[in-house]
């Protein structure tokens, strides 16, 4: 394969990158190149939905990085899990379906990203996904993502939404519909109890083409250009070294993490930075690298006064029962996502939309990075802030491309951030006190009773919080004025013909919830403007 010319190279079958694959090679004009550096998606664990439990820190499927360590953090190292494997992270990740709030979309508009407002995004919405319950002016039918609602429901999740409801917020069953706020049960990215991931979707239909080639196991080592158009790339598979040369473009989808890592390790980033670590310097962009942030995490748990949680259902003769029901019927435990009920809740009431989003389960672990379950009975209704301020950075600390590269994410740094989290652990003890919970707990694990100030509540999260798993931002996308942009709106990388930014990496802000969706539609409207753009040079060629 090395030498040989492809119309498009995809780096990273992930979520975004499946999509583009899929889309670009749908006429059967084009000859598109996959590469994806982890392997085939043939662990059992990555189609049984609560496998996500395992996946998030298994080796063989995901990169495993870790934030560096800061003091407001108290010096831990964050678990930042990124799928190494074909799906990318929508194969390990917690399989929730969430679009975020209109005005996400519509702020980066304003911000300069024409394109990209709500009404301009709403069509690649649709046209990525397959909702059970039917499409209608917001909700799509027919595409290839498919979208159900949960499969099971239990008593202790319903007493939650009636909780929230007592509480004064209300019932939401689309919260992916007209508006956002609210509580209710997620809709997830299943079929038929299996996890349904973008390689099911997008990457497994366009492999029975015969103009699309899957290069599993292929490490990018670098990208290739002739002065400063980006003409190829090269790759490290299993020890050997190729190359392999696009005739009309590259479209970089490796992450958020590994997108501003190889532009790094190939040249294109902060020229000062890059020469202190011996890369040769192909194009000076400052703002790869930058702009890095993603949703931060504190977890309030509860011990239950009888054995309603998942910590039983998975021991002993429970378990057996469980294994049964799913095996026949596709229900129960083993269909349950990382979060299963959802609050979108605004924590001050002058707000327009909610700043504060709930996972809630009824399980409680006792380690975030091991997701080991606790032997009682306990729930969680765990906040994280929709919309943070703060920001890190990703950078390479070496010119080795095997190295992991530098996280740092300065979670809630921003006064805004820190009053939100306090704001939403507050609610989240709000909503346990409702008629509606109050039977069902026995006692607060966590933060515990004995803390209550603000500062004390900050103290919680700093000690014992975590990413959600939805890394955004470093190389962000902008207009022309925006010296720190790393792509157009157009996702082309600014100063170089023939390279674009296509993943998580492009979001301005993070949108307000899990990213896999959007992401999905980045890579459905990046698609679109590829084919135009090819469209438009074989028209003025002829």
């Amino acid at each position: 394969m090395s030498d040989k010319t492809f119309d498009f190279i995809v780096i990273g079958a992930g979520s975004a990158g499946c999509a583009i694959a899929n889309r670009l090679s749908e006429s059967g004009k084009h000859q598109v190149l996959v590469l994806e550096a982890g392997g085939k998606d043939r662990n059992i664990w990555i189609h049984i939905p609560v496998g996500y439990a395992k996946t998030l820190d298994m080796p063989g499927l995901n990169w495993r990085f870790d934030s560096e360590p800061e003091a407001r953090t108290h010096n831990r190292k964050i678990p930042i899990p990124r799928g190494k494997v074909i799906g990318g992270s929508s194969s390990i990740n917690g399989l929730l379906y969430v679009r975020g709030q209109h005005q996400d979309y519509d702020h980066w508009a304003q911000l300069g990203c024409s394109g990209w407002s709500f009404e301009q995004c709403l069509p690649y919405f649709r046209k990525s996904e397959n909702f059970e319950r039917g499409g209608d002016a917001l909700r799509g039918a027919g595409g290839p993502l498919n979208v159900m609602d949960m499969p099971s429901h239990h008593v202790l999740l319903d007493a939650w939404i009636d909780a929230g409801e007592q509480a004064g917020y209300p019932r939401n069953p689309d919260y992916n519909g007209a508006t956002q706020e609210g509580f209710g049960y997620y809709q997830v990215t299943q079929k038929k109890g299996r996890r349904w991931s973008a390689a099911k979707a997008y990457l497994a239909p366009a492999l029975q083409r015969p103009n699309v080639r899957l290069e599993t196991e292929a490490h990018v080592t670098r990208l290739l250009f002739e002065g400063k158009r980006c003409i190829g790339v090269e790759v490290n598979q299993k020890g050997q070294i190729h190359q392999f040369k696009a005739g009309r473009e590259v479209v970089l989808s490796a992450g958020a993490i590994q997108s501003p890592q190889i532009l790094e390790l190939s040249g294109v980033g902060q020229a000062d930075l890059l020469k202190g670590l011996g890369v040769d310097v192909i194009h000076d962009l400052p703002g790869v690298g930058e702009n890095h942030h993603d949703h931060y995490l504190s977890r309030p748990m509860w011990r239950l006064t009888k054995n309603l949680s998942i910590n039983n259902d998975s021991r002993g003769i429970r378990l057996v029962g469980e294994v049964m029901k799913y095996a026949f019927a596709r229900r129960g435990l083993l269909t349950f996502p990382a979060g299963v009920v959802h609050g979108f809740v605004k924590t001050r009431p002058e707000l327009e939309t909610p700043d504060v989003q709930f996972h809630i389960a009824h399980a409680s672990i006792t380690d975030i990075k091991t997701r080991a379950l606790e032997k009682e009975p306990g729930m969680t209704c765990a906040p994280c802030q929709l919309r943070p301020q703060s920001r890190g950075f990703v950078h390479i600390k070496s010119a080795d491309p095997m190295a992991p590269p530098r996280i740092v994410c300065n979670f809630l740094k921003e006064y805004e951030d820190q009053q939100a989290m306090i704001g939403g652990l507050k609610i989240a003890r709000e909503l346990v006190m409702q008629p509606a919970l109050a039977p069902y707990v026995k006692f607060e694990i966590t933060p515990g009773d004995d803390c209550q100030s603000d500062d004390e509540l900050l103290d919680f999260a700093l000690r014992t919080g975590a990413t959600v798993y939805h890394p955004v931002g470093a190389c962000k996308m902008g207009p022309d004025g925006d010296r720190m942009a790393v792509v157009d709106p157009r996702l082309r990388v600014r100063g170089i013909e023939g390279l674009r930014v296509a993943d998580g990496s492009i979001m301005p802000q993070l949108v307000s919830g899990n990213t896999n969706a959007p992401i999905i539609m980045i890579g459905e409207k990046a698609a679109a403007m590829m084919l135009e753009d090819a469209a438009a040079t074989s028209r003025a060629a002829a």
